[in-house]
């Protein structure tokens, strides 16, 4: 382990650097900046009762499976700032309470979920500085509780719907360095 903070196994759980623990379970983990490599375990799916996971800035790596999906009390996942890859996998749809989905600055390409919509809770959606491709999945117009849409240098293309008059709360929109075409619709701007 060449973490800058290391665990000591001896200890319990709950004394170990960036692990909140409540009633004996895992609910968050916050290891950002702490050099981790590789890819992720395993095991790390089998921590059903986290909440928040933030891994953001370091050197993790692979794809995150489908096994995601076991972690359905997820309300924050960043894993910004690594070097993952391969597509967002579909089973990220499944993690209904999902509020902080945060994977910008990695190598993940492929095309966006078709049922990103079933994240009816997201209100931030960081995907910038990947390789993502295809269109705008329809369902993502149905997510009335975005706040921040970051989707900025990927390679993205098709139209914008007039359904994006559907995000009212909308605060933070970021769609340059894509492949876009046709007009901005009208209805972005006057909620």
């Amino acid at each position: 382990m060449q973490w800058k903070t290391k665990w000591d196994l001896s200890l319990s759980v709950s004394t170990w650097y960036g692990v909140r623990a409540e009633n004996g379970k895992v609910v968050a983990l916050d290891l950002s900046n702490n050099n981790l490599q590789g890819e992720l375990p395993a095991e790390f799916f089998d921590l059903i009762n986290l909440v928040q996971v933030n891994f953001q800035k370091n050197k993790l790596e692979g794809n995150l499976p489908n096994k995601i999906q076991n972690l359905k009390e997820l309300e924050v996942l960043n894993v910004s700032d690594n070097n993952f890859s391969g597509e967002i996998p579909a089973a990220i749809c499944e993690l209904e309470k999902l509020k902080d989905l945060e994977l910008f600055m990695n190598k993940i390409s492929g095309e966006l979920p078709t049922d990103l919509g079933k994240l009816k809770q997201l209100e931030v959606l960081a995907l910038f500085n990947n390789e993502i491709q295809g269109s705008l999945p329809s369902s993502i117009y149905k997510i009335s509780t975005l706040k921040t849409l970051l989707l900025n240098g990927n390679k993205l293309s098709g139209n914008l719907s007039r359904e994006i008059a559907n995000f009212r709360a909308l605060e933070n929109l970021s769609l340059f360095d894509n492949s876009f075409e046709g007009e901005i619709p009208d209805g972005l701007g006057k909620s």
